[in-house]
């Protein structure tokens, strides 16, 4: 068998898969990254809680990209079972539907066996061999059904619409056509009609975010997992908590323009255009420029944090930001002082020449 279980920084055991050499989780562990990304990134207790858009009371539902070791769908079902614990005020949860996709079941089936090693499956397992072996499991609220196969058709047949979709399949260099533009917007046409759909990923590429918007999602900033950035995307700006702001774009332009992955050169062009139009640049705005310091006042001290953004100081996590003025779609003054309306206008050669009479004289020539 491929798999095995790796102790994590964290302390928790997480399940490894030597063909790809990759680990499900990795750093904090499966349970703690299910709760603290997938869980609270989508807010999905307000999700149960909120009224349901019709009389019927349908079901919250719920897109498990990506099934491994179940850790993510547990989660889910943690946190309903945690809203009915709850005062009695607070126990009016909607039901929740569970659709996880996955090709293969190794993963599960290694689970079960290690759940005491692993924790979180621990009292679970006749759910999760339930799902293995019928393909469906149900309890008390909670349907959950396995969709077994190629996403990239399954999703493209797939009957249900998805209010939340946890999205977390093998790395982009691991499976990168899972990360691929044809499938994000095929996601994206699962979206419920007429509601609020949020995707939530620990990938914060920017070849994933570019995808993300030309699928036709809002994308923002994720809950950072330790010193990991994540991405949170969703069908309306409003729904982000720290959505990406213009400045992005002069990122995204100064890494060479990442496209997303498996895309044909031939179509850049158009897809460029598409993500500079995108309306999310319209709706956010760039964050003012701080105030300039006092004449003779110290300079502060300026760090990196660990997406490469210029920061603050070197503990604070804020982005950089841009003190120009100029065209509201780019965030650079474009229209007076010319330049690439991505990365702005073209910097000014601040070196010097010596001035006359300045510098070392030159040497003699000795007879």
């Amino acid at each position: 068998m491929p798999y095995r279980l790796l102790r994590q920084p964290s302390g928790a055991m997480a399940v490894h898969d030597s063909r790809t050499g990759e680990t499900m989780h990795p750093g904090l562990g499966p349970w703690q990254e299910a709760q603290q990304l997938y869980v609270a990134g989508s807010q999905l207790a307000l999700r149960l809680k909120e009224p349901a858009p019709a009389q019927a009371n349908p079901p919250l539902t719920v897109f498990d990209v990506g099934l491994g070791a179940a850790a993510n769908a547990l989660a889910a079902l943690a946190c309903r079972e945690a809203l009915l614990a709850g005062p009695a005020a607070a126990r009016r949860v909607r039901p929740l539907h569970l659709v996880s996709f996955e090709q293969e079941l190794e993963p599960l089936r290694f689970a079960i066996a290690q759940a005491a090693q692993l924790g979180y499956p621990r009292g679970r397992e006749a759910l999760l061999q339930a799902l293995l072996d019928q393909g469906r499991a149900e309890a008390a609220g909670v349907t959950w059904e396995l969709r077994l196969g190629d996403l990239v058709h399954l999703i493209a047949e797939e009957p249900c619409r998805a209010d939340v979709i946890f999205f977390d399949p093998f790395s982009p260099k691991a499976n990168p056509e899972l990360w691929s533009l044809p499938v994000l917007e095929s996601l994206h046409g699962c979206r419920r009609p007429g509601s609020d759909t949020v995707l939530v990923t620990y990938s914060s590429a920017f070849s994933t975010r570019a995808a993300l918007l030309l699928a036709g999602f809002y994308v923002g900033e994720g809950p950072r997992l330790g010193g990991r950035l994540t991405t949170v995307a969703a069908t309306r700006c409003s729904l982000l908590a720290a959505p990406l702001d213009p400045g992005w774009l002069r990122r995204w332009r100064r890494e060479r323009e990442p496209w997303p992955l498996l895309s044909s050169p031939a179509a850049r062009a158009a897809l460029r255009e598409r993500l500079l139009d995108h309306p999310q640049w319209s709706q956010v705005e760039e964050p003012p420029a701080p105030p300039a310091p006092r004449p003779g006042a110290p300079r502060r001290r300026v760090g990196k944090d660990t997406a490469g953004l210029h920061t603050a100081g070197p503990h604070t996590g804020g982005r950089r930001r841009s003190g120009r003025r100029g065209d509201a779609r780019w965030g650079d003054d474009t229209r007076s002082r010319g330049g690439d309306p991505l990365n702005g206008p073209p910097r000014r050669d601040t070196r010097r020449e010596p001035a006359p009479g300045h510098g070392r004289p030159p040497q003699k020539r000795r007879p």
